[in-house]
């Protein structure tokens, strides 16, 4: 009877499940359709020769300004609406390949055969247009102009010993506070991995809830850069190394529970649903058939962050959260190019020493 129960929960949430997905094959539709509008219009103004009120020709900020982007996300519903209906024709659109897969009807024909290969290759050309024009790419400035920068290269390759003592001091302190930040994250993601891993909250709506609510907070988190935080956390405990370690804490924990949960989605459930048969509860199938398939990769990701840790730090102690980068922003600012040649010198090293350290316990891990 349990086995018949599981069956139709199954069976009734099919549906809803396909209806979700279609939802979601029609955003993609929606946005991509929306942002080749904007870039096609984007790239119009910019080679028109349009002239602001000054007289001068529009910059790429006043380009994406002046975009309809309201009429752009009506074109893109309606051309998506469109390539529904006569999918027949058309063939699938890149939502629906996405999501739900490439019909059997349409075969495996060449890219070239289908206006969705055509679609995909305009976009990757639209992109590289229109971000060359947003980013401002100038390639004669660059090979050209070097010369502007020698002073700063020069001091660069000179370094000098004024520092070095500091240096080394903070230095050290750098280390441990990207350690400490990891040590903290890894309990707390530890844990929430395993509510972000779909193949374990497909049974009950409170997992899924879980699910989505831990994934949603995880990609807010991640997205939020850890110079911000490092903002945020020294208004709230003061300036220096502890505000470093929470801003690289939060942004460990959003990146870690990324890494596990992705780790532990690629199991394998042989050995999961072998301890189920055996009556175990849910803790005990994630004790003994879970996490010694996790444990090796999981230490490798959290190696890998603590290498990162000591390279975002350095730029956290821009802003006032401790570390070397406290003493390196000045130095840059007031153009002591040879203090600052040391202090990347032994940034440098650190990083290159940590990781060839790193490597190697990776590879005795894994």
């Amino acid at each position: 009877m349990m086995e018949i129960s599981a069956e139709l929960q199954k069976q009734q949430r099919s549906p809803w499940r396909h209806r979700m997905r279609q939802v979601q094959a029609i955003s993609i539709d929606l946005l991509l359709l929306t942002l080749m509008l904007l870039m096609v219009e984007f790239l119009i103004v910019a080679f028109s020769g349009r002239r602001g009120p000054t007289g001068l020709l529009v910059t790429p900020e006043e380009i994406l300004d002046l975009l309809h982007y309201g009429w752009a996300v009506a074109g893109g519903a309606l051309l998506a609406l469109l390539w529904g209906v006569a999918s027949n024709v058309l063939g699938t659109s890149p939502g629906r390949a996405l999501v739900l897969g490439v019909p059997e009807r349409e075969g495996q024909p060449p890219w070239t055969h289908t206006l969705r290969g055509w679609f995909i290759a305009l976009m990757v050309q639209l992109t590289v247009f229109t971000g060359w024009l947003i980013t401002e790419v100038q390639l004669v400035t660059f090979l050209t102009q070097f010369s502007k920068a020698s002073d700063i290269v020069r001091g660069l390759l000179h370094p000098s010993s004024t520092v070095l003592h500091q240096g080394l001091v903070l230095l050290v302190q750098t280390i441990f506070l990207a350690f400490m930040a990891t040590a903290f994250a890894i309990p707390v993601a530890f844990c929430l991995s395993f509510l972000a891993a779909r193949n374990l909250t497909r049974d009950t709506f409170l997992l899924r809830s879980a699910y989505t609510l831990v994934r949603a907070g995880m990609n807010f988190t991640r997205a939020v850069e850890p110079l911000v935080w490092a903002l945020i956390f020294i208004s709230w405990v003061g300036i220096g190394p502890f505000a470093g370690v929470l801003a690289l804490w939060v942004h460990s924990v959003a990146a870690l529970v990324k890494l596990y949960s992705e780790q532990i989605e690629n199991i394998d459930h042989g050995p999961v649903d072998a301890i189920t048969a055996t009556g175990a509860s849910h803790l005990q199938v994630l004790r003994y058939g879970v996490v010694p398939q996790v444990i090796p990769p999981f230490l490798s990701f959290t190696i890998y962050r603590w290498d990162i840790n000591v390279r975002m730090s350095t730029i956290i102690g821009f802003v006032g959260g401790g570390g070397i980068g406290y003493i390196l922003k000045p130095r840059v600012d007031l153009g002591q190019w040879g203090e600052v040649g040391t202090l990347v010198l032994l940034i440098a090293a650190t990083v290159w020493c940590m990781d060839i350290l790193s490597a190697k316990i990776r590879e005795r891990i894994v």
